[in-house]
C-alpha cells in the first residue's frame, strides 16, 4: 500500500492506494473500489479535489504516483493526462499474439500475450522506442522458439 500525506489549508489530508484483487483509493480514511481503464494492464487516472487544490493519483502498471497542482509528488514531473493506447500498439499487440501461434503454437501466442502487457504499458507512458525494442526481443524470441522446435522434432 503507498500513502501520501499532503496539507491543504491548514488541514492534513491522507491519500492511499492498495492494489490486489481489487484496487482501492483511501482518502482521509474512506475506501473507494476504483476500476483499470484498460483490460491488460492496470491504468487509473483518478482525480480527488479538496477546494482548490487538485490531485491526481495515476497507476500504470504497478508504478503508482500523486500529482498535486499539476506535479508528481514522488518523481518531480509535470502531471500529464493519461491518454488511450495508440491504434500502433494494438497491430504490434496483434502480429505478436496471432503471429505467435503461427510461428510457435500456444508457447509463441503466451509469449506474444505477455509481451504485449509490456508495450501497452510503455506505449501509455509514451515510451515508444521502449515499445519497439520489447516488440523486436518478443519476435526473435519467438522465431528461437520456432527454430529449437524444428530441431526437436527434426
Amino acid at each position: 500500500m503507498k500513502n501520501w500525506t499532503i496539507e491543504v489549508d491548514g488541514l492534513s489530508h491522507t491519500i492511499g492506494y492498495k492494489s490486489g484483487f481489487r484496487n482501492y483509493i483511501i482518502v482521509d480514511g474512506e475506501r473507494q473500489k476504483v476500476k483499470s481503464s484498460n483490460a491488460f494492464i492496470n491504468v487509473i487516472d483518478y482525480s480527488i479535489n479538496f477546494g482548490d487544490t487538485e490531485c491526481k493519483l495515476v497507476v500504470i502498471g504497478n508504478k503508482v504516483d500523486l500529482a498535486v497542482n499539476g506535479t508528481f509528488l514522488d518523481s518531480n514531473k509535470p502531471y500529464v493526462p493519461i491518454d488511450s493506447t495508440p491504434s500502433w500498439i494494438w497491430v504490434l499487440v496483434g502480429i505478436s499474439t496471432l503471429g505467435g501461434v503461427l510461428v510457435a503454437g500456444i508457447l509463441g501466442c503466451l509469449i506474444g500475450l505477455l509481451m504485449s502487457m509490456l508495450y501497452i504499458q510503455f506505449g501509455l507512458q509514451k515510451k515508444n522506442s521502449a515499445v519497439i525494442g520489447w516488440f523486436v526481443f518478443c519476435s526473435f524470441l519467438q522465431l528461437l522458439i520456432l527454430f529449437a522446435l524444428h530441431s526437436l522434432l527434426s
